[in-house]
């Protein structure tokens, strides 16, 4: 399971109405029950494939996949919105960026060396102890 900080982006409603987009585990929660599917499975679906020659995206995501995670982030601010409401929301300009910049909030890349735990030097460190009785 991941582990979910505070992801958060605004966009624009089709009247100019402002909608906040929360990502935290309650919003990958809520997302979860809407596409029927556990979060990691939810997340791979959402990235898009493409070839690594060509860059040609060869599978884009599922709209509703995508309209569960913005009714999953939606949740925090605008408790009252539906699934339905959430999926029509996704042709809102500016939507679809809000909704990836909030998640990737959400995810935020640890440092390399991180509470010491980057790739050591060969050569660094305290020297293995032998562990045992000594004979003799």
């Amino acid at each position: 399971m991941a582990n979910f900080a505070r992801g958060e982006a605004s966009f624009s409603g089709p009247s100019g109405e402002v909608y906040h987009i929360v990502m935290d585990f309650n919003a990958y929660a809520e997302a979860e029950e809407a596409a029927d599917m556990d979060v990691n499975t939810l997340l791979k679906a959402v990235s898009p494939e493409i070839d690594p020659t060509t860059g040609t995206v060869m599978k884009s995501p599922r709209i509703k996949h995508l309209g569960a995670l913005l009714f999953g982030g939606l949740q925090d601010r605008h408790p009252g919105i539906s699934r339905k409401e959430a999926y029509r929301l996704l042709s809102c300009e500016g939507a679809g960026e809000a909704l990836a910049k909030a998640m990737r909030g959400s995810m935020p890349q640890a440092d390399a060396s991180a509470e010491g735990k980057g790739i050591s030097p060969v050569g660094t460190g305290t020297k293995p102890k032998r562990t045992g009785q000594r004979k003799g």
